[in-house]
């Protein structure tokens, strides 16, 4: 009987180029046999051992998790070898992310003499969109929003020729097969179909956008929101976008020359916004005074084309344009036109969106160690351009099928499966019902996708998270172990996941999370090892006048004020009138609805409210991040960290911090003194962590430990760039941020 060899392949081998690679280089060394893809990958079968030698020389998109050799005996002989049709055999799926229009795609768009130019929807097997527009797997275009678009002649001769750059290209279309783009105009209810011979939708609504107008166009996972950058217009936006009133909003450059006109960016930072991911990448403004309707900071997110669609934009306009997505703050990207309330002016198409994607937001952390310049990324947002993608699992111990359904802000879930953490797009506020519903819906999807049978459910301890009642019920119904774990566990163990760490020491900053005496944490220090972890070290507690102490700041420094100054030395500060001033006081004497909170963005909250930068938190984070902007390159003013051991407890003092800022204030409150008082706020609190982390881990293991930090404040560019010159370990992988909570949740239900 003939012989033959079976390879099946797992990873993303599927929607990125592979199985015509594999033709290709069969047919070149005379092979017999065939190439498929299957649910969890792909097959091949060929005639000769020696062949698999050639995965060394894989797609540029492609990437091999794993594969088997089998020699087999077959009953029969091939002639040649073939693509064959796709099996849906059991087993993960991994889906290719929405990645950038290549360099191929993007020659052809400028060229006159192509049958694609000015192809508003030019791709290729090698770039497009993936993951938006599948709704099964394998990767085949019956499974995709694409199915319904009947491909033209020469679209079907390029799609079945094997050595094509097209072949099975899912995205392939012209514009005589492929879907529509149109432009809307509410305002006189008339509909422009594009014509790609002058793009006269596309022009049309560029028209609008030079007038001041807003345009809601149709990207890859959703609508942005697009208009020009000047004050009146984006004053416009924010009136459209809802609850959206100081938030910052992105802005898309057509190119690196124009980028250089509005922000600054060094080689590495240059790299990734170039990248196939194109996500958005927070860079310092160029003039700080610039573009402070979009952003109120000293920096700005900004992002360069990723579809023909944004190119083409840029033939009718020579300005920066805000794209912001559009849906109202907290809720679902909108994918439907007629979900854009109070929007007149809509460019749109008739390919229908899946699975819903916002871009990606990505912080660097530049720091020096030894007088050498690094960068650190940090993802605020992991979305398009990288979801689905997994992180792989130490492959020496068995895992748990999991599902872990990550916090209530900034939520994004996680499905372990085989070994891999796949980690969901950005969800949002699962508070929000339309949230929560788009997050039980793409929870199904990934379930789908990665044909996962859960054994366990792991959540958040915090009792009232709609993820936490959601988890209950789950492992209820399907009769699985229910895991909550505690919030800021999760944060670090999400960093500790990614350096393969099982003992640690851990620093965990943020504003809000659950502890496991009932109160609001937020600037913990704990000691981790495989089976537990112990809360060793918290910043000093301070009273919280109210739930709303968090979106008040000045409501927050009073109670911290409150510790070493009398009614009428706060009362002359002038914070608020005599008659709040003296109510909070009051409640503060009475212990009336007075919540004790670790929380450093508390802190942070605090500080910026007595320097007057911040009043109101319109947006999470929001007084932090004008702190850290204001600060800029200044000193900070000696002042050493405050620590106490009660019992077995380090305390970080933060009191004494505040006394230091008022005594600074009384003697000069200029504005660089100021300025000094911001950075040494943000010293004083690194510098205190990590002295508490180190002094432990020297006291107990003679420093042997790791030390990891994660949490929200970690996108604080001071307090981490301090970190990470100790050596302290950050994310990489998923956000630190409580979009990568579900990430940390799957390592802790995996140890224990």
């Amino acid at each position: 009987m003939p012989v033959y060899y079976k390879v099946t392949i797992k990873g993303i081998v599927q929607g990125v180029g592979f199985r015509p690679f594999i033709y290709r280089e069969a047919v070149k060394r005379k092979l017999n046999g065939y190439v498929k893809n299957t649910g969890p990958g792909v097959e091949i079968i060929v005639n000769k051992k020696d062949f698999i030698k050639i995965l060394k020389n894989k797609p540029p998109l492609a990437k091999i998790d794993s594969y088997k050799l089998k020699k087999i005996e077959l009953n029969k002989n091939f002639e040649g070898f073939s693509i064959i049709k796709s099996s849906k055999s059991k087993g993960i799926s991994q889906i290719p992310a929405d990645i950038f229009l290549c360099n191929d795609c993007l020659k052809e768009l400028r060229d006159k003499q192509n049958r694609r130019f000015n192809y508003y929807f030019i791709t290729c097997t090698n770039c497009g969109p993936r993951f938006s527009m599948i709704f099964d797997y394998p990767y085949d275009r019956p499974f995709t929003s694409m199915d319904e678009f009947k491909m033209c002649d020469e679209c079907r001769k390029e799609y079945t020729d094997p050595l094509n750059r097209r072949y099975h290209a899912q995205t392939i279309a012209c514009k005589n097969c492929g879907p529509e783009l149109y432009f809307i105009d509410k305002t006189n209810d008339t509909k422009t179909k594009n014509k790609s011979i002058n793009n006269n939708a596309i022009k049309s609504a560029c028209e609008k956008i030079l007038q001041g107008e807003i345009v809601a166009i149709k990207g890859v996972g959703g609508f942005h929101l697009c208009c020009r950058g000047d004050n009146a217009t984006i004053k416009k936006l924010r009136m459209k976008k809802i609850n959206r009133a100081n938030k910052p909003f992105a802005i898309m450059v057509r190119d690196l020359k124009m980028l250089k006109r509005i922000a600054k960016f060094n080689n590495f930072e240059k790299k990734l916004i170039q990248s196939l991911e194109r996500p958005i990448l927070i860079l310092d403004k160029k003039n700080p005074d610039s573009f402070k309707q979009a952003s109120e900071l000293s920096s700005i997110g900004v992002m360069l084309p990723y579809t023909a669609l944004h190119y083409l934009l840029f033939d009718f306009i020579d300005e920066p344009l805000i794209m912001t997505s559009a849906n109202i703050s907290g809720q679902p990207l909108s994918i439907d036109e007629k979900t854009l309330s109070g929007i007149d002016y809509i460019l749109t198409h008739t390919r229908k969106i899946i699975n819903r994607c916002d871009d990606s937001v990505i912080k660097i952390i530049e720091y020096k160690i030894n007088n050498k310049a690094e960068n650190h990324p940090l993802f605020i947002r992991r979305s398009r351009g990288f979801t689905p993608s997994p992180f792989c699992f130490n492959q020496k111990r068995g895992y748990k099928q999991t599902l872990s359904l990550g916090a209530e802000l900034k939520n994004a879930f996680a499905v372990v499966n085989e070994s891999k953490v796949f980690l969901s797009q950005y969800i949002g506020t699962t508070s929000k019902l339309m949230t929560f519903e788009f997050f039980k819906d793409s929870l199904q999807k990934f379930i789908k996708f990665t044909g996962l049978k859960p054994e366990q459910v792991a959540c958040d301890m915090h009792p009232l998270f709609n993820t936490t009642l959601f988890a209950e019920k789950f492992s209820y119904k399907n009769k699985i172990r229910l895991k909550k774990i505690q919030h800021h566990h999760a944060h670090v163990a999400g960093v500790a996941l990614e350096y393969n760490l099982r003992d640690y020491i851990g620093i965990a900053c943020d504003g809000t999370g659950y502890g496991i005496d009932g109160k609001i944490w937020g600037g913990e220090i704990f000691d981790v090892n495989e089976n537990s972890f112990k809360r060793i070290s918290h910043l000093e507690e301070h009273p919280m006048i109210g739930e709303n102490s968090i979106n008040f700041p000045k409501k927050m420094l009073v109670g911290i004020l409150s510790k070493f100054m009398d009614k009428n030395e706060i009362l002359d500060l002038r914070l608020f009138n005599k008659k709040e001033t003296l109510l909070y006081l009051n409640q503060l004497k009475e212990n009336f609805n007075i919540m004790k909170t670790s929380s450093t963005g508390r802190v942070l909250d605090a500080v910026a409210a007595l320097l007057g930068l911040c009043d109101l938190n319109t947006y999470e984070g929001r007084a932090p991040m004008i702190l850290e902007s204001f600060t800029g390159n200044s000193k900070s003013f000696e002042l050493n960290p405050v620590i106490e051991k009660i019992n077995s407890t380090y305390i970080l003092k933060t009191t004494p911090l505040f006394e230091f800022i008022i005594q600074k204030l009384k003697k000069n409150a200029t504005i660089q003194i100021k300025k000094r008082l911001a950075k040494t706020a943000q010293d004083y609190l690194a510098r205190g962590l990590y002295k508490i982390a180190q002094r432990y881990n020297i006291e107990k293991y003679n420093g042997k430990k790791k030390i990891v930090f994660s949490g929200g404040v970690s996108y604080n560019k001071f307090i981490s760039a301090y970190m990470l010159k100790k050596g302290v370990l950050l994310n990489k992988f998923a956000p630190p941020g409580d979009g990568g909570i579900s990430f940390g949740q799957s390592c802790i239900a995996n140890l224990n």
